[in-house]
């Protein structure tokens, strides 16, 4: 699979050779860029995890938890995620859960109020129940020490989420370039089998996982409309050293 990578990036003429490609190693081929990806997304989130967490654990405030309930910071008090623009609040004095547009407006990872941890979703705002035997004074120093056991608990949140986060980009990105390579048909008056456009569509992810390992480590503006041009480039170039015999 590692071949067929390297051609689906650099080979504009193995799309050719490659449109014979049976369904099963297609879908393998798609599988194996997932796990590329998983590894790619880990190895970057472990170095900013072991550079940023020590930072943000530094910053937090005591923390005071009596049966599952924040007492303390009396005063709510907001913490920046070190690299992002993102910040946590902890408010004890909140008796309502803020609006998924205040969390959009003010960028917030996670709210802290009473017994509930907040996040924002899809689907508004969800809630997470503190446990009620929770009797804590918490304190950077106390994190410090448990920094270990904090990192292993989101590396792990992050290998789970990285497959479930990669599986969608990759759906995005595939119907994507299936649309480009119909388009393209279309416009070059070369009709293709669906079997082939959605081969083509699959094999067009390998250059969208080296596009999105870039935005990854270094960032790419307009990341969607790059991922877009990159595929209009692609397609014309295999359309364009597209052997005679298949344009008949």
């Amino acid at each position: 699979m590692i071949s067929v990578f390297f051609q689906s990036v650099f080979s504009f003429r193995s799309y050719h050779r490659l449109r014979a490609l049976g369904p099963w190693r297609t879908g393998f081929f798609v599988f194996y860029l997932l796990l590329l990806g998983v590894l790619a997304f880990n190895i970057w989130f472990t170095v900013q995890l072991n550079k940023k967490l020590p930072v943000f654990l530094h910053a937090v405030p005591e923390l005071t938890f009596e049966k599952g309930v924040l007492t303390a910071p009396e005063k709510a008090l907001s913490v920046s995620i070190p690299g992002t623009d993102f910040t946590v609040v902890f408010d004890a004095k909140a008796k309502t859960p803020p609006s998924r547009q205040f969390f959009i407006d003010k960028h917030i990872l996670f709210y802290m109020a009473g017994n509930k941890i907040y996040t924002v979703s899809v689907a508004g705002v969800q809630s997470q129940t503190l446990p009620p035997q929770l009797n804590a004074k918490v304190t950077p120093q106390l994190l410090e020490q448990y920094t270990p056991s904090i990192k292993s608990i989101l590396q792990a949140a992050a290998f789970l989420g990285s497959f479930f986060a990669l599986g969608l980009f990759f759906l995005f990105s595939f119907l994507l370039a299936a649309s480009v390579v119909y388009m393209w048909s279309g416009w070059k008056r070369t009709p293709l089998p669906a079997g082939v456009v959605l081969r083509w569509a699959a094999l067009l992810q390998g250059p969208a996982l080296v596009l999105w390992m870039v935005n990854l480590f270094w960032g790419v503006p307009l990341f969607i409309f790059g991922l877009f041009i990159l595929f209009m480039m692609y397609t014309q170039q295999i359309f364009n050293v597209m052997p005679e015999e298949k344009k008949r």
